[in-house]
């Protein structure tokens, strides 16, 4: 994908320096991104009120070669959504405040999951991970990333030999490593990382079980070969965390009690020495987890 300079943060960066019908411009395209995107040089300088040169000289004093230059780099501004621009926040409301709103959140996520997650395909990703000699996480961003070093907390302590990745050279170097013995879980909000999913297809190639949660309508979920469905659309507001961490975690803990339960005879004894040697150094309330 080719390099497309962010022309929203251009425009902010220059208002104290263009003149002042220049200026006129700008505040146009800022209060309407996706009218300026579609909008003709006549209709973007009669709703300015300047001329149709002023447009032209606005164009290159940001950066474009011309107006199309400039409506161009709009069109992508304008897929992220005038929220942005605007600020549209999440307001804490009053009678539960910000815990409740993010519980209200976390709530609505994991019954997302409860409702798309197919039991049979939690089954199928758990026999694949108990049959297989090694086990590789891939996730990157915010979520996904984080997310795939919480699948190896849950899982090591099966006797899972797993490690995760959020570099993408580091994810195609243990991809190139892996073989039909291993098998690898992606994990990713979106389903649409170039990367991410590139990396997932150098492993498949050498007949390594692909397994991701994901969104349905994603590359990633037709190329895996076992696909856990996880889609929490995204709220307007732009200061609340994104609920669908709380979603993918669930189906990372639906996997992992899977494989527990599958390994159950050898598991047993591996959560007794965690647990006896936790406890050396935290006291010995048996309710204390295993983990800390």
């Amino acid at each position: 994908m080719a390099f497309q300079f962010d022309i929203v943060s251009k425009i902010k960066s220059l208002e104290e320096e263009l003149k002042a019908s220049e200026s006129k411009v700008a505040q146009t395209i800022l209060e309407d991104l996706e009218w300026a995107a579609h909008a003709s040089i006549h209709e973007m300088a009669t709703k300015a009120e300047v001329s149709e040169a002023t447009v032209t000289r606005f164009s290159r004093a940001v950066g474009c070669q011309d107006v199309r230059d400039l409506k161009r780099a709009l069109v992508a501004s304008v897929a992220i959504g005038q929220r942005f621009i605007e600020g549209i926040m999440d307001p804490v409301i009053e009678e539960n405040g910000a815990i409740g709103q993010v519980v209200a959140g976390a709530l609505q996520a994991l019954k997302a999951a409860t409702d798309q997650t197919s039991q049979k395909k939690v089954e199928l990703a758990a026999a694949a991970i108990n049959e297989g000699r090694r086990m590789a996480v891939f996730g990157c961003g915010g979520g996904g990333s984080v997310i795939a070093e919480d699948a190896v907390n849950r899982l090591f302590r099966f006797g899972v030999q797993v490690t995760a990745h959020r570099d993408f050279v580091m994810q195609r170097m243990v991809a190139s490593t892996l073989d039909q013995e291993c098998c690898l879980l992606v994990i990713s909000t979106t389903g649409h990382i170039t990367e991410l999913n590139e990396n997932a297809q150098i492993a498949q190639q050498y007949g390594v079980k692909v397994i991701a949660i994901t969104r349905g309508d994603s590359p990633l979920a037709e190329l895996a070969d076992i696909h856990l469905q996880v889609h929490v659309p995204e709220e307007e507001g732009i200061f609340k965390a994104t609920s669908s961490r709380y979603a993918l975690l669930a189906v990372v803990d639906a996997i992992a009690l899977e494989v527990g339960m599958l390994r159950q005879d050898s598991s047993k004894e591996v959560l007794r020495r965690i647990k006896y040697n936790l406890d050396s150094i935290r006291g010995a309330d048996r309710r204390f987890p295993v983990g800390d």
